[in-house]
């Protein structure tokens, strides 16, 4: 299903307000910039002309009069199919995390887990040996999907899927995939290289470099706004502070990936940096 523009203004009209009320009103959503304008698409055609009316309203400060009626009545694989089709990085990336969970669980023995890892390893009578296989570069990658509880998975995927499907929103699937893959990638090996931790994984610290990269961009393009919550990167701040200090081993919450998590963020915060300074001298460029 096509998207329907919604509000077409002037690209020095700043929307960021405006597209914040949406998402409080629970009006999915995505604001794009075409030439000299700035675009506001919805995905239904039954709520494209209330946006309209709610934004004339906005503009005139009537915002606690306008209520807009979402439609309620969609079946779950129509929802389903207009979720893929907006977030497909996204929704791809919890899919199989999920998949990567169910794994870790029903295969105890890791016998195919083991596949999916950085490091491959063998049992030597009472002792694991592990070591790094050539030519399996898929393992560079795969250990993001593998989930070893029910709290790793719950956490890094309600993460994933607030700050996610804002970034892919906002600046599409290409750059969200970009972002997930370079920051998985990099995670990982920073992991593997300088931490003890041989058997790792899970979404940690591509959720960490997302929060990075959408802090820093929002900060440098504050009209462009990822309407990311600081409180959001605070508390993640503040459980990485917790895994380096050991407290998630003592409340028996396993051993973290603190340096993927680390990485991520670092890794995201040059993203989102490097990114905002490209956008910023295209428009600037486009302006001359």
């Amino acid at each position: 299903m096509a998207e329907i523009v919604a509000i077409d203004v002037p690209i020095e009209q700043d929307l960021q307000a405006f597209s914040k009320y949406l998402w409080q009103q629970g009006v999915s959503h995505r604001v794009v910039e075409s030439h000299d304008r700035r675009l506001l698409l919805v995905g239904d055609k039954s709520v494209a002309p209330q946006v309209r009316d709610a934004y004339e309203g906005f503009l005139s400060g009537a915002t606690e009069t306008i209520k807009i009626d979402v439609p309620q009545s969609a079946e779950v694989t129509v929802v389903f199919g207009r979720l893929l089709m907006h977030l497909p990085v996204t929704l791809s990336a919890i899919i199989l995390s999920i998949l990567g969970c169910l794994l870790v669980y029903f295969d105890r023995d890791f016998g195919l887990v083991k596949h999916l890892t950085f490091f491959d390893f063998d049992r030597m009578s009472t002792s694991i040996v592990y070591f790094l296989p050539t030519g399996e570069y898929w393992r560079l990658i795969t250990p993001v999907f593998l989930h070893f509880g029910l709290m790793h998975i719950a956490f890094n995927m309600a993460m994933l899927w607030f700050v996610g499907q804002r970034i892919e929103l906002l600046q599409g699937s290409v750059r969200m995939l970009g972002i997930s893959m370079t920051i998985g990638l990099g995670s990982n090996i920073m992991q593997a290289v300088y931490a003890e931790v041989t058997i790792f994984g899970g979404m940690s610290g591509v959720v960490y470099g997302l929060l990075g990269y959408g802090w820093v961009w929002s900060m440098m393009r504050p009209e462009k706004n990822l309407l990311i919550p600081n409180v959001i990167l605070y508390f993640s701040l503040v459980m990485m502070v917790a895994g380096f200090a050991g407290l998630s081993v003592m409340l028996g919450a396993g051993n973290t990936a603190n340096v993927a998590h680390l990485g991520g963020l670092i890794m995201g915060c040059l993203m989102g940096f490097g990114a905002a300074l490209i956008d910023k001298h295209s428009a600037d460029s486009e302006r001359v």
